[in-house]
């Protein structure tokens, strides 16, 4: 697992703010997309839900392509419960509803729990992690250096 972890937000966070899932607001951002609720219907029990969740990434160049804010990157040390998906079955479950497969269907039950069981859908993965909540350590504008890697 990676020993650094990033999130991006909108504003700059003061180093050791406690950030925690964004609830109603975050599932409100993200309910109209394809697969927010393939992924919900499918979750395993055992699993954070997104909404409870915030969400990091292990390189900085990621926060853009998992959907984070891009003003400002902050460096988190995420809580005991953590868990890594890849970002591509929720790219594989927008594309199967796009064609028709509802989201009861084999094939998107499927994708969701190859999402959920964190298994790599290949060379090109896209690895998002889910906390319970994050401290920040550090914050930087990411909009000053293009090439900036904590």
């Amino acid at each position: 697992m990676a020993t650094k972890f990033y999130h991006g937000s909108a504003k700059p966070i003061e180093p050791g703010t406690v950030m925690t899932g964004r609830g109603e607001r975050y599932e409100s951002e993200w309910t109209d997309t394809d697969f927010f609720w393939a992924l919900e219907i499918h979750r395993p029990a055992d699993c954070l839900p997104h909404r409870e969740a915030v969400f990091l990434v292990d390189n900085v160049e990621d926060i853009d392509n998992a959907g984070g804010c891009t003003d400002w990157c902050l460096e988190v040390e995420p809580g005991e419960r953590i868990s890594r998906h890849d970002l591509n079955w929720s790219s594989e479950i927008s594309c199967l509803v796009g064609d028709g497969h509802g989201l009861y269907s084999d094939e998107v039950k499927a994708a969701a729990a190859k999402y959920w069981s964190g298994e790599s859908s290949g060379d090109s993965c896209v690895w998002e992690y889910l906390t319970d909540r994050a401290t920040v350590v550090s914050c930087e504008a990411l909009d000053a250096d293009p090439d900036f890697a904590p």
